[in-house]
């Protein structure tokens, strides 16, 4: 028989396997029927069970042989971990219960290993890839990797979250779930898939034997072991991926697989779509939505694709299903997320996507919605009936009620035609925020027959999108643009918006002056023509400047006052709302009220979380503040993890731009604080390439000195000096340093080097001369926390243990922002740390004692 390719062997697989599975008198019936329908595949079906046929006359394997000797499994230690017993078996491998037996860990973990038949290297191979993927899944519904490693006859493991639960179908079942619960349990599984698409990764093996649920009603997304990641344009790789697709098991699950996935065609988003379509249809109905109940004939599978699937009388709810199942992938939901998105909606009995929007449908679905404000709409309707006449000052207001509601159904078409026109200018591929700015600049510049009126606030939309990417030339251009518009069209509150937004420009290139004088005319515009949104929006970009003069009083009073503008209009469940609490956050911690900045901090993280903005630039922005303010408090563990995942998310939704140097300089120092030293040492050497790029000696400057601190505490002492070296080349053609960045100086990092190789009481000089250029001890900071302690380190390596431990003490004091930094930072646990060395040195034992007790609460809570 000639080879059979991959594409046809995904045809054939599930057939052959049907086959065997029946008798010798049931599978002739069988040909005969699939012969009828695809007489080509028959033939092939038949030439392999011949073969098979053959294979069994010879007795090949008629009396399976022993498994090899081998001890058995539970009780082994793989790594750190001991197997407890086993979970279940895969095509590539085995799934044990485990604990961790170095101490280090509570609780139980999966442990799953690799078959040794998979030790090739594409079972190898596609063993990495899981373990890859799932290192760059950090969802709630998703199996959290927890470990990796290979055991010493070279077998790889990986160590998961022990998700203890039900499959998804028998939790359905054992709690007598409603229709609507089990939507509700789907939309935490397509939360979870749509976290690995923003990751770009397709499941592509949705089924409910890999949905677990806990007792708590938490859905658990499992194996991500046929997995594949998508390419630049939103597809699946196929390059190189063919062997590890088939090598090691099963490659797909054919009853809930899409049909692109059988025939080999390439995989989308839309793949899982058609997976989740079968896994809510299963579970409401109890049945296959295009295989028969029972049906053991090859044509039902072979042709399931060419169904539709039975409607099951739900309404809206068929709708949907009708779409996720659609056998061609432009007809279905192109995303997890607009799939989520319409069976939100129907749990709301808002109207959905998956039919028309018919007036008469609409209304249905408000009448149901609404049926309490419907019905005494209806009776106040008719007692009113009898009133003939109106008054002059009713209607003048409904004719300003009216217009205002024309105005704004203008603008929101306007908007909805700009963004579909700008949709098909920018293809079905992925886009970077850049270019989708620049594609749209290019859509609105060349018009698209709107309205003046209503291009005016697409422009200043459009402008204030560009700080997202730092971009000041374009946002000139587009203002510039709308205050043309908004003279010509006479459109007083837009022209206040431009020129606040236009002060916001000067204000970034450092025109303060001008920047102020804009904005005083934008407030004057508006006082003039009042308008509740154009104020808000000047008020959005007073705040900015105020907070760039350090102007704390004025900044919190604008900000005090778009919050309370806000409530009054009702919008506090908004991405506004949250910006300005993260606005006053930041204000807080600059009177010194970090604590509660943190809190107002924590408050706006959860509202954007709510509200779908928490994985915007904007949440990522205000997420890294909150880290950089729980970094002052001392909890370095905690703000190292947060910064953590702003460059992961980041990077994830643009890997093609730098990464903002306020995120590498703040995590590399975090990293330090948490002796990663070789975290640290990456990302400061990626601002120095990106400084170096971009021609900025400041950044540079603060990229090499915490290089050179990762690198003498690795051990690189030859690079260290190489990177010192550098340092002082791009110090000295820095005209101004902020007084914080002073101390960040050559001796500082002279002296570190030198107590490291052996010479503290050269050390000890530097580092005194480094502090009394900053102003020590008269001027005392925080930011001196490092060059005190080395201090205190070389006073001690030179036998003058009082000095060490006044050091130590000054360190203690500048760290203890509040009482509960006592107890919490990593800043005070290291200089308690350090005074018990001196304590020690002194020969007083007692408070030796008490001071290394209290630093390990200090440095158990702060640094982990």
């Amino acid at each position: 028989m000639p080879a059979i390719s991959r594409e046809r062997w995904l045809v054939l697989e599930p057939l052959l396997d049907q086959a065997l599975d029946l008798s010798a008198a049931d599978r002739a019936a069988w040909l005969d029927e699939l012969r009828q329908t695809a007489s080509d595949t028959a033939d092939e079906i038949s030439a392999l069970l011949s073969g098979e046929g053959a294979m069994t006359e010879r007795g090949f394997l008629a009396t399976p042989p022993s498994p090899p000797p081998s001890p058995a499994l539970a009780g082994l230690e793989v790594g750190p971990y001991r197997l407890e017993r086993p979970l279940g078996q895969g095509g590539m491998g085995s799934v044990w219960l485990a604990h961790r037996v170095d101490g280090r860990f509570e609780g139980q973990v999966a442990v799953k290993l690799l078959n040794h038949s998979l030790l090739t290297p594409h079972g190898q191979e596609r063993f990495r890839r899981e373990g890859s993927m799932l290192a760059r899944l950090t969802h709630p519904g998703i199996a959290r990797l927890l470990d990796a490693g290979v055991r010493s006859q070279g077998q790889p493991y990986l160590v998961l979250e022990h998700v203890d639960g039900e499959r998804i179908d028998a939790y359905v079942q054992s709690h007598a779930l409603t229709g609507n619960d089990c939507v509700r349990l789907l939309l935490q599984v397509l939360d979870a898939v749509g976290h690995a698409h923003a990751s770009l990764i397709v499941h592509r093996d949705i089924k409910p034997s890999n949905i677990l649920v806990t007792r708590d009603g938490v859905a658990k997304l499992l194996d991500f072991g046929i997995a594949k990641l998508l390419g630049a344009w939103g597809e699946a790789e196929d390059a190189g991926e063919a062997a590890l697709t088939v090598d090691g098991g099963r490659p797909l699950t054919p009853e809930y697989a899409a049909p692109e996935q059988v025939r080999g065609e390439t995989i989308t988003t839309a793949t899982d779509v058609y997976s989740a379509g079968v896994l809510l249809y299963v579970l409401l109905s109890g049945r296959h939505p295009t295989l028969p109940a029972g049906a053991a004939a090859p044509a039902a599978l072979h042709g399931r694709f060419d169904r539709e699937p039975p409607r099951l009388g739900l309404g809206d709810l068929d709708n949907i299903l009708q779409k996720a199942l659609k056998s061609a992938v432009a007809e279905r939901y192109q995303s997890v997320a607009t799939m989520a998105d319409d069976l939100s909606r129907y749990l709301r009995h808002e109207p959905i996507s998956a039919r028309p929007d018919s007036p008469g449908y609409r209304l249905r679905r408000f009448v149901r919605r609404n049926r309490l404000t419907v019905t005494s709409g209806a009776v106040v309707a008719a007692s009113l009936l009898g009133a003939a006449v109106f008054s002059a000052r009713q209607m003048r207001e409904t004719e300003r009620e009216r217009d205002a509601a024309v105005t704004a159904r203008a603008r929101a078409d306007a908007q909805r035609d700009f963004q579909a026109l700008l949709m098909s200018e920018v293809g079905d591929r992925p886009v970077t925020l850049r270019e989708l700015l620049d594609r749209a600049s290019v859509v609105v510049e060349r018009g698209s027959g709107v309205d003046d009126r209503a291009v005016v606030p697409i422009l200043v939309d459009l402008a204030a999108a560009y700080l997202g990417v730092g971009d000041v030339d374009p946002r000139e251009t587009l203002l510039r643009r709308a205050s043309t518009l908004a003279l010509k069209t006479g459109q007083i509150a837009r022209l206040a918006e431009v020129r606040c937004q236009q002060g916001d420009v000067a204000r970034i290139q450092g025109d303060m002056d001008r920047a102020r004088h804009l904005m005083d005319q934008g407030d004057s515009l508006l006082r003039a023509a009042p308008d509740p949104g154009a104020d808000l929006s000047c008020l959005g970009w007073r705040v900015q400047l105020e907070a760039e003069a350090g102007n704390e009083p004025a900044l919190t009073r604008a900000v005090q006052r778009a919050l309370v503008m806000l409530e009054g209009m009702g919008k506090v469940r908004t991405h506004e709302y949250a910006e300005l609490l993260a606005q006053l956050a930041d204000a807080e911690g600059q009177h010194g009220q970090v604590r509660q900045g943190v809190h107002t901090f924590r408050r706006a993280i959860a509202l954007l979380d709510t509200t779908g903005w928490g994985r915007t630039t904007t949440g990522l922005y205000i997420r890294h503040n909150a880290a950089v303010s729980i970094g002052e408090l001392g909890e370095t563990a905690l703000a190292y993890q947060m910064l953590l995942e702003v460059i992961r998310r980041g990077r994830q939704g643009d890997t093609a731009s730098p990464v903002p140097v306020q995120a590498l300089i703040h995590f590399g120092q975090m990293a330090l604080d948490q002796h990663q030293h070789d975290s640290a040492a990456k990302y400061f050497a990626i601002l120095v390439r990106q400084a170096t790029a971009d021609s900025n000696p400041y950044w540079e400057t603060r990229g090499a000195f915490g290089l050179a601190q990762a690198q003498m505490h690795r051990g690189d002492l030859a690079e260290a000096r190489r990177t010192m070296a550098r340092f002082r080349s791009a110090r000295a053609k820095v005209k101004r340093l902020s007084t914080d960045d002073q101390i960040a100086s050559a001796d500082v990092l002279e002296g570190e080097l030198a107590l490291l190789t052996g010479y503290p009481d050269s050390a000890l000089t530097l580092l005194r001369r480094g502090l009394q250029a900053n102003g020590y001890p008269d001027k005392r900071s925080r930011r001196f926390h490092t060059a005190l302690l080395l201090a205190a380190r070389s006073a001690l390596a030179t036998h003058a243990p009082d000095a060490a431990l006044e050091y130590a003490r000054v360190a203690e004091q500048t760290a203890t922002i509040d009482s509960l930094t006592v107890t919490g930072s990593t800043y005070v646990g290291e200089a308690r740390l350090s005074q018990g060395k001196a304590h020690l040195a002194l020969g007083d034992s007692v408070a030796a004692r008490a001071a290394f007790a209290s630093a390990a609460v200090a440095l158990r809570s702060g640094a982990g």
